[in-house]
């Protein structure tokens, strides 16, 4: 991780709100041509929510389509051997069998197809896949009483391996189509944002266990983001290579953990400044303001002892959330933007091509 330095390099985080995988492809070909991501479509159908797009292979789980609700059923008659069959598969070793089929992503390959095109392939620096993380996956999904299933030892265990094997698999399809390319898959986890408070009675050993057996198990990069305000010192006290955060409205908050942050870069960790902000407020903002205000917060930084070249050097910028919700031009206009904030950036701070 050490030796990898994105300098302030554009990337995504998930979703877009096209209903046309075409039209999604072709623009984050065209905003993030280094960095790009495989686009998550909540809007092509259900399926792409972000909690029913990893549940395949998951024991139990009740997918429904019509209503838009999943579950896991654990008085199916058949779920004790769903839950044998899902650890043999898993003992195995091979993520293949935790495939994400193309109902459930139909963006997916066919963004790889496109970034393996000639003309896009010299210029890859990266490629991003994206995975629903634990926490928010366990508290969200419940079982048929309502329950959270992350409150359920058995299903804590399996919903971890689960989302394990999925991003394993998008690395070795990475590594299928982009030999030798590095990877990164980001763990979006919004459901931090209630760390601490009545709705998640989880401990923090238990938080932190959950989340470093699935960075852990990762052979390329691993992130995680995070929208919203949360206990910063918890994340930042994994083995977490990158940590996504929504640096326009929430950057105050992390910087209170000032002796935690300067551990994580120590170790070779990497920040994913969310600063172009995924609400209407990005029609206010211009690539100036936006760099005006990365260009005050890496003052406030360096003011406070922090290495300023290793920060440029250890930074991406990103929007500060998915964009699956909103209308189609804003999206479209938030990922130009932080294009365009991250080449100024770059340009300001002579970091190359």
């Amino acid at each position: 991780m050490a030796s990898f330095s994105p300098c302030c390099r554009p990337v995504g985080i998930g979703s877009l709100p096209h209903r046309q995988v075409d039209a999604a492809v072709e623009l984050i070909g065209k905003t993030l041509p280094t960095m790009p991501f495989w686009p998550q479509l909540p809007n092509h159908g259900y399926l792409e929510n972000m909690y029913a797009q990893y549940g395949e292979q998951f024991p139990g789980l009740v997918i429904d389509r019509e209503k838009e609700q999943l579950y896991v059923d654990l008085a199916a008659a058949d779920f004790p051997r769903q839950l044998e069959k899902f650890y043999e598969l898993v003992m195995a070793g091979d993520p293949a069998p935790f495939a994400i089929s193309d109902a459930y992503a139909a963006g997916l390959r066919p963004a790889l197809e496109f970034f393996r095109r000639p003309e896009n392939a010299g210029r890859l620096k990266l490629i991003k896949g994206q995975v629903t993380g634990p926490i928010s996956f366990g508290l969200t999904v419940t079982t048929a009483d309502r329950k959270s299933i992350i409150y359920n030892d058995t299903l804590a265990e399996v919903l971890v391996q689960q989302l394990l094997m999925k991003a394993r698999w998008q690395e070795e399809l990475f590594r299928q189509f982009f030999p030798g390319l590095p990877t990164m898959i980001f763990f979006d986890e919004p459901y931090m944002v209630s760390f601490g408070t009545a709705f998640c009675a989880l401990a923090r050993e238990s938080v932190v266990a959950m989340l470093n057996e699935v960075f852990a198990g990762l052979a390329g990069l691993s992130g995680v983001h995070c929208c919203g305000n949360t206990d910063w010192s918890l994340l930042l006290a994994t083995g977490v290579d990158v940590l996504n955060f929504d640096a326009y409205e929430y950057v105050d908050n992390l910087f209170l953990y000032r002796d935690e942050l300067g551990a994580f870069l120590e170790r070779g960790g990497c920040l994913a400044w969310g600063i172009v902000p995924t609400s209407e407020a990005a029609w206010r903002e211009d690539v100036d303001s936006l760099c005006r205000r990365f260009t005050g917060y890496l003052d406030e930084l360096a003011a406070g002892g922090f290495d300023r070249e290793l920060l440029l050097a250890r930074s991406f910028i990103t929007p500060s959330c998915g964009c699956g919700s909103l209308p189609v031009p804003l999206a479209e206009h938030i990922l130009q933007l932080t294009s365009e904030l991250a080449a100024r950036i770059r340009d300001v701070y002579d970091l190359g091509d």
